[in-house]
């Protein structure tokens, strides 16, 4: 009875300890720099959205546990750690403001907002692209903007993420 107890006891500080060990070798990348995203020709969007969008893009990418550090557009970086340092640039390329009328009379999607962007993801020291991704978000046409732009980083972080892992994995 008593070696079944230390058993169950040892069972589950492995248990516990594990997910402590997956999180710190989760992180691949010493820092991320993003941003601020440029905007295409036509792009109609408040000069508030890109603050918003840059914003909640570092929150986002903080989330994904793949950098250890988050750092503002333009900081400096350590020369050693340049090689596992990564910049994340971006063009909005297209956005639609929807139409709340179809929203409400139609449903279905019908109506809704969609904003296209353009991302790259590029190592800082020699400014190898590791990623281009196309990301496109629909949202509702109710939302404000600031819900738009967390939609977006949030996919933004997503698409990132997935791609930086399969980049790894190749």
């Amino acid at each position: 009875m008593r070696s079944h107890f230390i058993f169950a006891v040892l069972a589950v500080a492995l248990l516990a300890a594990a997910p402590a060990r997956a999180k710190d070798s989760g992180q691949k990348f010493k820092t991320v720099e993003p941003k601020h995203f440029d905007r295409a020709e036509g792009v109609e969007l408040s000069t508030d959205f890109n603050d918003y969008l840059y914003a909640e893009l570092r929150n986002q990418l903080q989330k994904t546990k793949l950098f250890a550090q988050v750092i503002g557009e333009g900081e400096v970086v350590d020369d050693a750690d340049a090689t596992a340092s990564v910049v994340v640039s971006g063009t909005l390329t297209e956005y639609k403001k929807g139409s709340v009328a179809k929203a409400v009379l139609i449903g279905y999607g019908a109506g809704s907002r969609s904003l296209k962007a353009q991302v790259n993801v590029t190592r800082r020291s020699d400014q190898k692209n590791l990623a281009t991704l196309e990301v496109h978000v629909r949202a509702s046409p109710r939302w404000t903007e600031k819900v738009l732009a967390q939609e977006a980083a949030r996919e933004l972080a997503k698409q990132i993420k997935n791609s930086l892992q399969h980049e790894s994995a190749s």
